[in-house]
């Protein structure tokens, strides 16, 4: 600690509020000898007068170590200096002190933990949202094995309202205009009993004749196959290519939102990411690297 600088801060508080050194001294059951010892940094008072002293003269615990005024943002660091020049003095005398100024950094640490964990949850985590299984996920993994793909897409919606229905739409493109938009599968539920989390898997089968769909939630499983590359011949000489929501996606009830498409083209396929394909047309991209696209989208109605 600067004993000078303490010094010179005690006194300056001191003339600020008017006292003499003897009026101070005798507010503290002190000698006026003792504060002028202060002042000149000789010497810190005795700890066992700290919080009474700095009462006087209307500062915080961490002013008076400091020797300076504190503006509220530079709290928590002067309070974590504080504590580590406090752990070189002496353990007896300090040790009061040391469990004050731990208790300030212990309270600032949890309110500055909850505040950010609120903020954080207000921001990065909707309450309702829907979001991918990463390919090295082991769920991903799993169904890869046992569907034989590796096109399988999965998703997890979490929601903490309620719903009265969840639907799932599939559209078709073919060289960039969408040529079909069908309801493949539909959820309803008694309001008070709507599922607040489920799972939705998407995978084609091997000769891309059809992609399965597959819906399971708290309480219920759905699944069903859609045509896919219908009345080609060739199929299985098309390349092949998926793209999907590539993190969290906010759940806007009553809005359709597009999760996953899979794409195929007889001499190119682009992926092309989720958000460039649009109601009738492929968003200002070359549509004829990509022969047939099949979107899928959900919407959640409350």
């Amino acid at each position: 600690m600067d004993l000078i600088k303490i010094g010179k801060y005690i006194a300056g508080k001191r003339k600020e509020i008017g006292l003499t050194q003897k009026q101070l001294a005798e507010k503290l059951g002190k000698s006026d000898k003792s504060v002028s010892k202060w002042e000149r940094g000789i010497c810190l008072p005795d700890v066992s007068v700290y919080m009474e002293l700095c009462s006087i003269l209307n500062i915080t615990i961490n002013e008076f170590l400091a020797g300076e005024d504190i503006d509220a943002v530079s709290v928590a660091k002067k309070s974590e200096d504080t504590l580590m020049q406090v752990s070189k003095d002496s353990n007896h005398k300090q040790s009061r002190l040391k469990r004050i100024i731990a208790a300030l950094l212990v309270l600032s640490a949890i309110f500055l933990t909850a505040a950010g964990g609120l903020l954080y949850n207000r921001l990065q985590q909707p309450k309702n949202y829907i979001e991918p299984f990463y390919s090295d996920s082991p769920e991903i993994k799993t169904a890869k094995l046992f569907s034989g793909t590796d096109q399988t897409m999965m998703f997890k919606y979490n929601t903490k309202d309620s719903f009265k229905e969840m639907d799932i739409y599939l559209s078709e493109y073919r060289f960039g205009k969408r040529i079909s938009h069908k309801n493949i599968a539909k959820l309803t539920y008694d309001k008070s009993s709507s599922a607040n989390t489920g799972i939705i898997l998407i995978t084609p089968n091997s000769d891309y004749s059809a992609a399965k769909l597959v819906i399971t939630d708290e309480t219920s499983q759905y699944s069903n196959e859609n045509k896919i590359l219908e009345n080609i011949t060739d199929r299985k000489s098309y390349m092949q290519a998926s793209t999907l929501i590539p993190d969290a996606l906010r759940i806007k009830p009553g809005t359709e939102q597009g999760i996953a498409a899979l794409m195929y083209g007889k001499n190119s396929v682009s992926a092309y990411a989720i958000q460039y394909i649009t109601k009738n047309s492929i968003d200002g991209l070359d549509e004829n690297n990509n022969d047939y696209i099949y979107y899928y989208s959900v919407k959640f109605v409350k």
